[in-house]
């Protein structure tokens, strides 16, 4: 992918004196024919150090959602620009965007952009330095640099199907749907193949009523400086995935989340009673072992920041 960058009033022939002249504009030069034209293009701009796109379907005439971005031609620019605050020309950045990426799933297209440029810094810089989607963007450009390091091409077609319920060697995949909108979600497997992520089944034994349990975990993230789980059980028909935060047992001391795991009630569900199920393949052991383990590694470093807190707290009394 080359990036070829102007000035707007360069690629529009527009005289030095017109108000849109500085305005950057980033082409894209690519030899992926079933991608479409690439002489379209998105507006997006930042107001108040968030990010919005134009959008003329919207009463306003933009918004920050991406997935109703409008795809404007290089003679159509201007007209889309006119739906930009006058406060927020000077930042502006028109972006070229193939309009068969336009066309798939609208909620991946913030992803797609991110994948297209991902190796832009100063674009990467525009985009991540906002309130609004700079985690979003931080943790797609971390998958597109992944999938490079390991030699895959980011394939913008597979969203078409991404609803469909697919496995790998006998693990489930899981929908992006039930992850894509937690920042900095980090899975326990994903599989070699498609890169999309697995369900680990697991099986939890409680030492109260000696009862055994079985439950899907997925993998986990941080939020508000707290350590969550990202799991669903398996005793429902029709059941979804959830989210725990993780915490100390203070009797015991080990670290649990809590959750209905069975049809009646709730209970706690320790990490050091789940074992891996004997289905998941041995191949696939060694990372998700190693990936279980920077979990744990974590949730003890939060046990550790919040005794830390505690004791501060206790120097203040």
């Amino acid at each position: 992918m080359l990036y070829h960058k102007k000035k707007l009033g360069e690629k529009l022939g527009l005289p030095t004196f017109n108000h849109y002249y500085n305005i950057p504009i980033t082409s894209l030069e690519y030899d992926l024919k079933n991608l479409g034209q690439s002489d379209v293009y998105i507006i997006t701009f930042k107001q108040d150090n968030n990010l919005f796109v134009v959008d003329i379907t919207h009463q306003l005439g933009h918004t920050s959602h991406f997935d109703t971005v409008s795809l404007f031609e290089l003679d159509k620019l201007l007209s889309g620009i006119a739906a930009v605050p006058l406060a927020a020309v000077q930042n502006i950045q028109i972006l070229s965007f193939p309009d068969k990426l336009h066309s798939l799933n609208p909620s991946q297209r913030l992803k797609n952009l991110v994948a297209l440029y991902y190796k832009d810094a100063e674009i990467m810089r525009y985009l991540k330095t906002t309130k609004n989607t700079g985690d979003q963007v931080t943790r797609y450009q971390l998958e597109a640099e992944r999938l490079e390091r390991q030699g895959k091409s980011f394939d913008f077609f597979k969203y078409v199907s991404r609803g469909k319920i697919r496995e790998e060697d006998g693990l489930a995949e899981v929908s992006s749907k039930d992850y894509d909108f937690i920042p900095d979600f980090h899975p326990f497997l994903t599989s070699p193949r498609s890169q999309q992520v697995l369900s680990v089944p697991v099986t939890y034994f409680d030492d109260k009523t000696k009862q055994t349990a079985k439950i899907d975990i997925m993998g986990w993230y941080i939020k508000d400086q707290q350590l969550k789980i990202r799991w669903k059980p398996k005793y429902m028909r029709k059941r979804r995935w959830r989210s725990s935060r993780i915490s100390v047992d203070i009797v015991t001391d080990n670290y649990f989340f809590q959750g209905q795991i069975y049809r009646d009630s709730s209970a706690p569900i320790f990490l050091n009673n789940l074992n891996f199920d004997s289905k998941i393949p041995k191949s696939f052991l060694p990372h998700l072992k190693n990936q279980y383990q920077i979990f744990m590694t974590l949730v003890k470093e939060q046990k550790r920041l919040a005794l830390l807190r505690k004791v501060r707290l206790n120097k203040k009394d």
